[in-house]
C-alpha cells in the first residue's frame, strides 16, 4: 500500500509554433519489427548504426547515456531518502530482501516500501508488547497502538483488493506511526537503536520525548550527518542527545532534543530551552524545541505558535542565565509535527522554524544590505544551511526501494518518455516516422511535454504530448529528472539570494574571457581583468540579481534596499 503526504529552463515554444505531432510513446525495441515497412528487424534496418556513425561514437553515445540515466536516478534517491545510507534492497526468487545495518529482512508480501516498514516497526518494538496493548481497551492503550488501529481501519476502507497497491493521502494516524517506523529504521540502518530508547518510547511517560528524539535524529541523519551517541552510563555529567558530524565538512555539533508536552496554551519554550542549554556540551550546539500544539492545517494559525515561540526565544536572550552565567549561544529549531492531533484527517500542518540563539546572522528575519554579505553569511552557517534545506526537501516517507519515481515504479501502464530513447512520431504527412528524444519541457498551465526529436536521417522535428494527471503528477514531485537525466527545470526565485544561485548555476563554469566579454561596458572593466574567474562568476551574477532588484521597483539607478532572507519553513 502506499500512502503519502499530500503533497532557468529553456521557453516553452507556443503551441503554434510547434508541430503538433503526437508521439505514440512507444519505445521502438530492437527486435521489433521496423516501421518503415522493410519487414525487417529494428536493428537490422532503421535502429542499426548510421553510416555516419563509427562504432566508438555509439559505445561512447550509450556509456554517456547510461551515465545520465545513473546520475538521474542518484538525484531521485538523494531527493526521496535523503544523504544518509540509501535503502539496500533485492528482489530474489520472488522475495524482497531488505538490508538493516547489518541485519536482512525478507519476504514475498513487500511491494512498497512503506509495507516494510509496516513489519519493521513490529519487529522493533516487539509482537508481544503490541499484543498485549492491543488486547487493551482503546483509551487505555499505548498511543502508537492507538495509531496501528487507526492504520489499519483507514487500510480497509482504502484497499478495494488485497495485494494490489493503492495510493492514498496520509491521515494524522498514518504519518505519525509511519513516521516513527521510518526513524526508526534510519537509526538502525545508519548507526543502531538504543535499547533505551526503545525502553522509552514504550513507557507512556516517557514517550514524547523520546518519539521526537527519533524525529530530530532521522533529520540529522537525512541532511547528511553523521550520529555518535554520548555515554549515558557516564553520571559524572550531563549529556547531549548526541553528537552530529556533517561529512561534508566535518564539524562536529551537540545536539539536544526537548518536547513540550500536551494541553498547553501558549507556546512559551523558556524552559525546554533553558533545559536544553544546561546540558554541557563538547561542540557547537543545536537544540530542537517541539511546540506540541494542535494544528488544522492553517498556514496562520501554526505560524501564531511560531511567532509566540520566537518571541520566547528573544526575550531570554539578554536574561536567561546558566550556573549564574550567561546562556551559551546554539542553533535552534522550533516545530510542531501536530499529526497526532488528527488521527482521522490530513488537515495537519508542519512547520519548522530555525533561528540563532545569540547568533545575530542566523535570525529568522536577518537583513542584508548586499547578496555579498548575505554569501559570507550563508558559509558561516553552511552545515546549519544543508540541515534546513534537508528538512524541507526530505519530509515524505519514500515508497520505492530503489529511488524511482512511484508513479511510474507501480504503474506499468505508463509509458514513460525519456531522453535518449526512441518512439513512433507522426510525421508531417501522417506517416509514422522513427525519432529519438533529445530534450523536452513541459509546459504546465496545458500539462503538454514539447520534445525535440532526432530522426534516422538527421532532421529533427518538434513534437508534443499531453501528460496524464498521474504523470503530471510525477512531473511536479521530480521535475529535473522526469524524462530519465537530469535537466535543470526552472522555477520561481523566491529571494534575492535564491535569484542569485539561479544565476550562479549557470555561469560558475563559464570562461574568464566570456565573463570579462560579458562585463566589457562596466565602469570598473580594468580592475574586473585582475580578477579570477570564481570571483568573477559571483560578481556578474551579483550584479544580474541587483539588475533585476532595480527593474522591479521601478528602474533607473534607484539604490537596493536591503533584503531579508528568512529560514522559515
Amino acid at each position: 500500500m502506499t500512502l503519502r503526504n499530500g503533497l532557468h529552463g529553456e521557453k516553452p515554444v507556443s503551441k503554434d509554433k510547434a508541430r503538433k505531432a503526437m508521439p505514440s510513446k512507444i519505445k521502438i525495441g530492437r527486435n521489433n519489427v521496423c516501421t518503415c515497412g522493410s519487414g525487417k528487424k529494428f536493428k537490422k534496418c532503421c535502429g542499426g548504426i548510421s553510416v555516419k556513425q563509427t562504432e566508438p561514437d555509439i559505445i561512447y553515445s550509450e556509456i554517456k547515456k547510461k551515465f545520465e540515466e545513473m546520475q538521474a536516478l542518484q538525484r531521485q534517491r538523494e531527493l526521496q531518502q535523503g544523504l544518509g545510507r540509501p535503502i539496500i534492497s533485492l528482489l530474489h526468487k520472488g522475495y524482497r530482501i531488505v538490508a538493516v545495518g547489518k541485519r536482512l529482512y525478507w519476504s514475498k508480501e513487500w511491494k512498497t516500501f512503506h509495507d516494510f516498514l509496516m513489519y519493521y516497526i513490529k519487529d522493533v518494538l516487539g509482537s508481544g508488547w503490541g499484543n498485549v496493548e492491543i488486547s487493551k481497551p482503546f483509551d487505555d492503550r499505548h498511543p502508537i497502538l492507538q495509531w496501528y488501529h487507526k492504520v489499519c481501519l483507514y487500510q480497509q476502507g482504502t484497499i478495494e483488493k488485497p495485494g494490489e497497491i493503492y495510493n492514498a493521502p496520509m491521515i494524522g494516524a498514518v504519518a505519525a506511526y509511519m513516521g516513527l517506523a521510518y526513524n526508526l529504521y534510519l537509526l538502525a540502518h545508519n548507526i543502531k537503536i538504543q535499547a533505551r530508547l526503545i525502553e522509552r518510547l514504550k513507557d507512556k511517560g516517557q514517550f514524547i520525548g523520546a518519539y521526537y528524539e527519533t524525529y530530530v535524529a532521522a533529520a540529522c541523519i537525512k541532511a547528511g550527518f553523521d550520529l555518535e551517541f554520548e555515554n549515558e552510563n557516564d553520571v559524572s555529567r550531563t549529556h547531549c542527545e548526541f553528537t552530529a558530524t556533517c561529512r561534508k565538512t566535518g564539524n562536529k555539533y551537540s545536539v539536544e532534543a526537548k518536547s513540550r508536552q500536551a494541553g498547553k496554551g501558549h507556546a512559551i519554550i523558556r524552559n525546554q530551552l533553558y533545559n536544553a542549554l544546561k546540558k554541557e556540551a563538547n561542540h557547537k550546539r543545536v537544540v530542537f524545541i517541539d511546540v506540541n500544539v494542535p494544528d488544522d492545517g492553517d498556514k496562520e494559525k501554526n505560524i501564531k505558535w511560531l511567532r509566540e515561540s520566537l518571541k520566547s526565544l528573544r526575550h531570554n536572550e539578554g536574561m536567561l542565565m546558566i550556573k549564574g552565567n550567561p546562556a551559551p549561544e546554539a542553533y535552534v529549531f522550533v516545530t510542531n509535527h501536530p499529526c497526532h492531533y488528527n488521527l482521522n484527517s490530513t488537515h495537519y500542518g508542519w512547520a519548522v522554524l530555525s533561528e540563532g540563539f545569540k547568533i545575530p546572522d542566523f535570525k529568522v528575519d536577518t537583513e542584508y544590505s548586499n547578496i555579498r554579505d548575505a554569501l559570507r553569511s550563508r558559509e558561516r552557517h553552511a552545515d546549519m544551511e544543508q540541515l534546513i534545506k534537508s528538512m524541507k526537501d526530505h519530509y515524505e516517507i519514500p515508497s520505492t526501494f530503489d529511488g524511482e519515481i512511484p508513479e511510474f515504479a507501480f504503474n506499468k501502464k505508463i509509458s514513460r518518455l525519456r531522453i535518449g530513447q526512441r518512439y513512433v512520431i507522426p510525421s508531417k504527412d501522417g506517416t509514422e516516422v522513427v525519432g529519438e528524444l533529445t530534450t523536452a519541457w513541459i509546459s504546465e498551465p496545458d500539462k503538454m511535454v514539447y520534445g525535440a526529436y532526432r530522426l534516422m536521417d538527421g532532421r529533427s522535428i518538434m513534437a508534443t504530448s499531453p501528460l496524464t494527471d498521474e504523470e503530471f503528477s510525477a512531473y511536479k514531485r521530480h521535475p529535473d529528472t522526469f524524462f530519465g537525466v537530469y535537466i535543470k527545470q526552472g522555477k520561481e526565485a523566491k529571494s534575492p539570494l535564491e535569484l542569485f544561485d539561479f544565476f550562479h548555476d549557470g555561469y560558475r563554469h563559464t570562461p574568464k574571457e566570456r565573463l570579462l566579454e560579458l562585463m566589457k561596458e562596466h565602469t570598473d572593466y580594468e580592475s574586473l581583468k585582475k580578477e579570477q574567474q570564481k570571483e568573477l562568476a559571483i560578481i556578474y551574477c551579483e550584479r544580474l540579481v541587483y539588475s533585476v532588484m532595480s527593474e522591479q521597483k521601478g528602474g533607473g539607478d534607484k539604490e537596493v534596499e536591503s533584503f531579508k532572507l528568512t529560514n522559515y519553513i
